[in-house]
């Protein structure tokens, strides 16, 4: 009988790791992945104090650029993020299957999770003995067997709740959502509390209020948007819950997309007079602070988690990619924000082991770019890198102590073994088509994104 592969993982790192005599002593990690939060809005929110937690965790720590790469397409963004390899090696190159020709198949299904061709991050730590809990990171479904820790998957990222509250999946649940299995019915209450329809559309409305029926294209972006709040606060709540129940994992991660759907449709309200067309006044009045807020609200999820973490916690939050006005002159454009030209995306690390500098000069703010996360990562958690990964630890961000304390391990020698890939999978018949049709209200098509054509720069790991 084949082992399973996180055994197989376990048997290529260290028996001793694996078979749980050696507990992992250093202070826990939390990562929170925030997609498209752009220093541009973040740096003005906390210099106006309309982001304290951020402004606490830039007192004892540093901010800086992560610089990105394009296609700045979601799923191949955070799974180079998550493995520290890039495209050509995790095998993830655009929301769904590419063919020969290097363009989508026409029935092609979107990535998932069996599709990636390397570990991510929670395979290898896990496999080295480190306690992995990972909620609603990007392609993550199925939820993958780790030894251990728990998964909570996401198929849709932005537009989970597309999925996650559809009348007929909602009914039988999504097969795979979590690992272990039976940790489906633990967070079942916090998923139905999350509902479209429940007790967080008053809390929303408290915060963004309504866009009038009548403003028929604010109104129906409004709805995905709405949606996407109500999942980011459901898997907040999740992430909570894993802690409060299972005790703080050696190593968190956790995955927000607001920011990300609110520059997408809203910035031509934002920052009217960057557009060549006329934005109506009484929608900007209405609207226009709808991407401070959901920096906000970040802001505030981030707080109520810092709040139950120890003293000791290393806490990292990354975004993807940045944001800015984007289609100028097309006012039926879906997007009035993009990042096509790769604007870098945010990174802060706080805690006692980091060197406080605050938020850095924005002429030389760069500490790094996405395949240097994962290095990071496994630096902190004493685990030796992969082979071949390019990217390098940012330990130079570490207080002078922890560096003489913690020598720089060298990479292994020969690759962790993992499965191999497969196709992609769909969850249920049909959900296929509700996550291209988010993605085409975020205005991800081949014509409103230039397509995918070129040369991806991850391949030649050039950063942008």
């Amino acid at each position: 009988m084949p082992l399973p592969h996180w055994m197989g993982l376990c048997l290529a790192l260290t028996a001793v790791s694996c078979s749980g005599e050696e507990k992992y002593q250093g202070p826990p990690v939390v990562v929170i992945g925030i997609d498209g939060m752009t220093w541009d809005v973040a740096a003005t929110l906390v210099e106006q104090g309309r982001m304290p937690h951020m402004a606490a965790l830039l007192e004892r720590g540093v901010g800086g650029d992560l610089e990105t790469f394009v296609p700045t397409y979601s799923p191949v963004l955070w799974t180079t993020i998550a493995t520290g390899k890039p495209t050509k090696e995790h095998g993830i190159r655009y929301f769904s299957e590419i063919g020969p020709n290097g363009q989508p198949l026409r029935d092609g299904l979107p990535y998932t999770s069996n599709s990636r061709q390397v570990p991510a991050i929670w395979n290898l730590a896990s496999a080295a003995g480190r306690k992995v809990d990972s909620v609603a990171w990007w392609v993550s479904w199925p939820a993958e067997q780790i030894e251990h820790g728990n998964i909570v998957a996401s198929y849709a990222a932005q537009a989970q709740a597309n999925v996650l509250w559809k009348p007929l999946v909602w009914e039988e649940g999504i097969p795979e959502l979590t690992w272990p299995p039976q940790l489906q019915e633990d967070i079942a209450p916090i998923l139905d509390a999350g509902r479209p329809k429940g007790e967080l559309v008053k809390e929303y409305n408290e915060r963004f209020g309504l866009i009038d029926k009548g403003w028929k294209v604010p109104y129906q972006r409004e709805i995905l948007f709405r949606g996407t709040y109500h999942a980011d606060v459901t898997h907040k709540r999740i992430f909570q819950q894993l802690i409060r129940d299972k005790g703080l994992a050696d190593l968190s991660l956790l995955y927000f997309g607001l920011p990300d759907v609110a520059g997408h449709f809203f910035w031509r309200y934002r920052e009217p007079d960057a557009y060549h067309y006329r934005v109506p006044p009484v929608m900007v009045k209405r609207i226009q602070d709808h991407i401070d807020k959901a920096y906000i609200a970040v802001d505030d999820w981030i707080g109520e988690i810092v709040a139950d973490l120890p003293e000791d916690t290393i806490i990292m939050l990354i975004s993807d990619h940045g944001m800015g006005p984007a289609n100028l002159n097309y006012e039926k454009a879906a997007q009035s924000g993009a990042h096509e030209d790769g604007p870098p995306g945010i990174f802060v690390l706080a805690g006692p082991q980091v060197k406080p500098q605050g938020l850095l000069p924005a002429d030389n703010r760069a500490v790094g770019d996405l395949l240097d996360v994962v290095p990071t990562l496994l630096d902190l958690l004493r685990i030796p890198a992969e082979p071949g990964m390019s990217g390098q630890s940012m330990r130079a961000l570490l207080t002078q102590v922890w560096q003489d304390e913690h020598e720089n391990l060298p990479a292994r020698i020969t690759a962790v073994p993992f499965r191999a890939a497969t196709a992609p999978r769909e969850p249920q018949e049909g959900l296929s088509e509700d996550f291209f049709n988010a993605v085409d209200q975020l205005g991800y098509t081949e014509s409103s994104s230039g397509g995918i054509s070129g040369q991806n720069r991850q391949d030649s790991q050039n950063p942008n």
